[in-house]
């Protein structure tokens, strides 16, 4: 949630979404982020064997607010996206100030250190996937 970044005013924009937080993430580049918060929005429920997923991916959405872009497909019965059916899950890209790590977040999460600004390295798709 924004309370979870006071430093960023972009987390806030996005409703309904969670920040998890990975301790420790090493890049393609070989630089490794500490404490990187992730934001992400989903809907429906996960089945127990795990097995109906559909991760959108940021570039498809804008943010981790998959509503905001696919909204009209989001839904029930007849839906594309039947969240009746199928869990789905839409993380935000690092590097975006929506809520994960990028320029407007606190270096490794703590605000003592100051905020990534242009030092923040960076990142690939292949981050991403990861």
């Amino acid at each position: 949630r924004a309370s979870d970044q006071p430093e960023n005013p972009f987390a806030s924009l996005i409703p309904d979404q969670h920040i998890a937080i990975v301790p420790s993430f090493t890049l393609e580049s070989g630089v490794v982020l500490h404490n990187v918060p992730v934001a992400y929005s989903t809907r429906g429920r996960l089945s127990p064997n795990g097995d109906n997923a559909m991760v959108i991916c940021h570039a498809l959405s804008g943010s981790a607010d998959v509503a905001d872009w696919w909204g009209p497909l989001i839904g029930g019965p007849g839906r594309a996206f039947d969240a009746t059916r199928v869990f789905v899950i839409c993380l935000n890209s690092l590097g975006s100030p929506y809520g994960s790590a990028s320029p407007v977040t606190s270096i490794d999460g703590d605000p003592a250190k100051g905020k990534y600004g242009p030092e923040f390295p960076l990142t690939t798709i292949r981050d991403d996937v990861k």
